[in-house]
Formats: C-alpha cells, sequence, structure tokens
C-alpha cells in the first residue's frame, strides 16, 4: 500500500474523529494509505444482537463508512462521497474481541469510485472472514 502524504492522512484522521455515528459506536482508524482505510470497533453490548454477535447493521455502517473514507484518500482536496449503490454479503457470524473493516478501491473514477470492503472479526488474534461489501460512491460537489 502507498502511504499518504501527510496532508491528506491528517485531513481523513480529523474529518473520521467528527463521525457520530463511528464515535458512537467507539470506532477507531486502525489503518489508511492511499486507496485503503481500515476501522476498528470494539463489542460494546448496545451494538450486539441478544446472542452475542455484532449486528448486521453495524457491520454495514463500518463498511460503508470505511468504503467512503478509501474514496477520499485518492484525492488531494477535501472531497465528500455518497454512496450510491451498496451491496453486502454476510458470510459468517460475527463474534469476536473486535470487528474491522478493510476497504480498498477497485476503481477510482472523476465522478464514480467503486470500493470492496471486507469485514473480519478478530478472536485471540485470528481473524475470520464475517463479509464482504461492493460500494459505489458518487464524489458530491462540495
Amino acid at each position: 500500500m502507498d502511504p499518504l502524504a501527510p496532508h491528506i492522512e491528517k485531513r481523513i484522521l480529523e474529518s473520521f474523529a467528527r463521525q457520530k455515528l463511528m464515535t458512537a459506536y467507539g470506532a477507531t482508524v486502525t489503518g489508511v494509505a492511499h486507496g485503503y482505510m481500515a476501522i476498528t470497533v470494539p463489542p460494546k453490548d448496545f451494538l450486539l444482537r441478544t446472542s452475542g454477535i455484532f449486528h448486521g447493521g453495524v457491520i454495514a455502517a463500518i463498511a460503508d463508512t470505511a468504503a467512503g473514507y478509501a474514496a477520499g484518500t485518492l484525492h488531494t482536496a477535501d472531497a465528500s462521497f455518497l454512496t450510491i449503490e451498496f451491496k453486502i454479503n454476510f458470510l459468517n457470524q460475527a463474534k469476536g474481541e473486535q470487528l474491522i473493516a478493510k476497504a480498498r478501491i477497485l476503481k477510482g473514477g472523476k465522478t464514480l469510485t467503486i470500493a470492496q470492503t471486507d469485514v473480519f472479526t478478530e478472536d485471540d488474534h485470528i481473524e475470520k472472514h464475517v463479509a464482504t461489501a461492493i460500494v459505489t460512491l458518487m464524489k458530491a460537489n462540495t
């Protein structure tokens, strides 16, 4: 992965810190590079189903958020993106010490950007693949 220019990384991290939903989730950025973003969420009670697995809505939200920020890393100036299409496949139950979304850009365009986000749980330093999302984003006029 190609590292980001310091001013782009700073912009991405500052923007992420203002995301109220991610703050409520207790989410942290655990990786950022050109065309890549990783977000980690701990298993807080309100994020879990009664069986102790992460709720599908939580998985979808961090997958979408990671994709949007991965798209933002492609631009030197501040750019925001709107999700215009989102498809997710849930592959396994999401139970673990943390939930990790890893987004990478498949195709960055002038208007549309396509990202893939793979979501994992981690338990005892072992990752289990729990979902994959394909996200189409449109660069918003800001």
